[in-house]
This record gives structure tokens, sequence and C-alpha cells, in this order.
């Protein structure tokens, strides 16, 4: 079970606080039951009500090692490459749904590289851009303390990552 002020990851949406634990007083949801109420670190007005009973579906962020190890490992990470768009599509999905920072990067890594040799992003490549981005992002400012809009750079430049990195951040830090 979570405790009240705990930060979490949640699916494939991003970094949560845990805002409170209890039953919910909802017309619509089983009033019996424990919920997690979830507040986006990215989006104020975002809140998500969440069963306790629910946690495969919830984890713990990453630490700021394991997010630079893993800034590390990206020129490694394998590509999708896989010739039908059905089956494309079901890759996608699983690993979206596998909750798990390497396969979001799989993704994304895939994405850009189809983007470069078509000139152009499809509407289903650019949706799970979006979603990949969004929870790996996320997960990675939190984790190193930098803000959202400064991971794509850290992440996708091709310096010496690690090095990079725990400078960028010592100054944030400062």
């Amino acid at each position: 079970m979570l405790n009240q002020g705990e930060m979490i990851v949640y699916k494939s949406r991003g970094v949560y606080e845990v805002e409170k634990v209890g039953r919910l007083n909802f017309s619509y949801i089983d009033r019996k039951k424990e919920y997690y109420t979830l507040h986006s670190v990215e989006d104020e007005k975002e809140m998500v009500y969440v069963p306790a009973s629910e946690n495969e579906a919830i984890r713990k962020p990453m630490t700021k090692d394991e997010a630079l190890q893993l800034i590390t490992e990206v020129r490694e990470a394998e590509i999708l490459w896989i010739p039908n768009e059905k089956m494309r599509e079901q890759e996608y999905r699983h690993c979206i749904s596998s909750y798990e920072p390497k396969e979001w990067i799989r993704i994304l890594k895939t994405l850009y590289q189809r983007t470069r040799k078509r000139g152009s992003v499809t509407s289903m490549d650019k949706k799970y851009q979006q979603v990949a981005e969004r929870a790996l992002y996320s997960e990675l400012a939190y984790a190193l303390g930098v803000s959202v809009s400064q991971v794509g750079k850290i992440l996708w430049d091709g310096k010496d990552k690690k090095k990079n990195q725990s400078e960028e951040t010592q100054q944030a830090e400062a």
C-alpha cells in the first residue's frame, strides 16, 4: 500500500504524487474500495483516482543514477523494425503497456528514425510518440531534477551523456 506524499509512476502517464489514500464519495464507483488520489507532477490540474488494488500499473520512479544509466544505454536500444503497420502498432502498444522506460526508448528511437527516412510522420506514429515522450520525459525530468523541456536534448544528444548530464543536473541544483 502506498502512503500519502509518495511519488510514483502511473502506467505510461508520468510521475504523480499520492495525495490521499482512502474511500471516495463518487456515485459511480465502489464506495467500499480504497483508492489512491494521484496528483500529476507535470500538470497541477490533473488528478487520477486509482483503486489501491491496482498495483501492477504503479511503480516507483527511477533514481537519478538509474536515469543516468538509462541515458548511457540509448544508443544500444533496439529499434522495432516491423514492416506490417498493424503488427507495428501492436508492438508499440505492447511496449507502452510494459510501463518500462527502456521500452519507451525503443519506440521513440524507432519513430524518430522512421520519420527521418520518410520525411513525415503518420498519425499512428505521432500518437505513440506523444505517449512515449510524455511517460519517459516526465520520469527522467523528475529523476534528474530538470524540466521536461530539457529532457529531449539530454537524452538524444550525441555527446558523453553521463558526464554532460551529471554536469547539467549539478548546475540545475546550484
